[in-house]
């Protein structure tokens, strides 16, 4: 079977790491023939990309671009099921695939319901038109949480059938050995993309309760994104507090994380939460957002050193848990059950949606 994989670039995100490790576990794992496509072939992920993929990129960078070459290249070189993730791409995808009798499986990675709440663009608001109308004509869709399939099903003309839930696989890049971290500070790592949906502003605002303390505390910030200037403006505002870190991105993130005091991660909304999941199974204490994802459908309330808060009301609250955290109030628990999500049952599954 010929395989393509549909991407705008190989960025700094989940989707994208998610989508390489799927192109790779074919190329090991399997007898089929796979082809990365790309729009421009930015990003960091391109390193561990497997010799053995194809990758074909148009060098383009918007997304309105890259229809035409798109489907000159699949009506050239067809394939038999072309995957996909992320909106727009599924978009293109559904088009291209609509046009030209070819299979397509989408990979839908975030809520909906969250998002309809915020504030959106002329662009956006067309975007959710034509995800509304445009999505049932996937061949099949895999949702990365339960939440995400009760979105596509009540936002969506996607056929509850079509449907297939299959949570993100835990890979974690743990290959830096010379991490060294203050033992005087208390450390708390947030790794997301600086955008919107990451809730950078509030983040912002518990941040800058600390800098106002005197509290021993840093806030460690791997990803880049929009927001990132947000942060910095705060840093510049208190020059003689060293609180924020800003390491960018980095694939190995972890090798950093799992020497730290605490996670962080409060999103306006959010599909899974892959950086949650990888970083949970560390025992460190977790601060998360209590909105619909598939990280609150894997990582109960009740679990140690487990913190739901609401994502934009309860700053106040956030600080006060981590003040107990510093003073030894609240300490880490061993006992928190571990989560067990396999690289190869994800993509297998995946795989097996295309045989179906």
């Amino acid at each position: 079977m010929k395989i393509g994989v549909f991407m705008h670039d190989l960025s700094s995100g989940g989707a994208e790491k998610i989508m390489v490790g799927f192109v790779n576990y074919l190329a090991d794992l399997t007898n089929d023939e796979v082809v990365l496509i790309l729009a421009n072939t930015k990003g960091p992920y391109l390193s561990i990309v497997n010799p053995k993929v194809k990758i074909v990129s148009f060098d383009r960078h918007k997304t309105s671009q890259i229809v035409a070459p798109l489907y000159r290249y699949l009506k050239a070189e067809p394939v038999d099921v072309l995957y996909s993730t992320l909106r727009n791409a599924n978009l293109i995808a559904i088009i291209i695939g609509k046009l030209l009798g070819i299979k397509v499986i989408t990979r839908e990675a975030n809520t909906i319901k969250e998002y309809n709440k915020t504030k959106k663009k002329q662009i956006d608001k067309a975007t959710m038109f034509l995800t509304r109308h445009l999505y049932k004509y996937a061949y099949k869709c895999i949702a990365i949480s339960e939440n995400v399939k009760t979105d596509l099903i009540r936002f969506t003309s996607l056929e509850e059938k079509k449907i297939e839930v299959a949570y993100n696989p835990i890979k974690i890049f743990d290959n830096i050995t010379d991490v060294s971290l203050d033992p005087a500070f208390f450390h708390i790592g947030l790794v997301s993309r600086l955008t919107t949906q990451k809730n950078i502003p509030t983040v912002a605002r518990v941040v800058e309760h600390f800098l106002q303390s005197n509290y021993p505390i840093k806030f460690h910030f791997f990803g880049e994104g929009d927001e990132r200037a947000v942060l910095e403006n705060l840093a510049k505002r208190y020059p003689h507090r060293p609180v924020v870190e800003l390491h960018g991105f980095e694939l190995s993130y972890y090798s950093f994380i799992k020497h730290m005091d605490m996670f962080m991660h409060i999103p306006l909304w959010e599909g899974l939460g892959n950086s949650v999941l990888e970083v949970y199974n560390s025992g460190i204490p977790m601060i998360l957002s209590n909105v619909e994802s598939g990280f609150s459908e894997l990582i109960k309330p009740d679990f140690p050193n487990v913190h739901y808060f609401h994502p934009l009301n309860e700053v106040d609250l956030i600080a006060e848990v981590i003040e107990k955290y510093i003073k030894g109030e609240l300490v880490s628990s061993p006992d928190r059950p571990k989560l067990n999500l396999a690289e190869k049952d994800t993509y297998n599954a995946y795989r097996q949606l295309a045989h179906d």
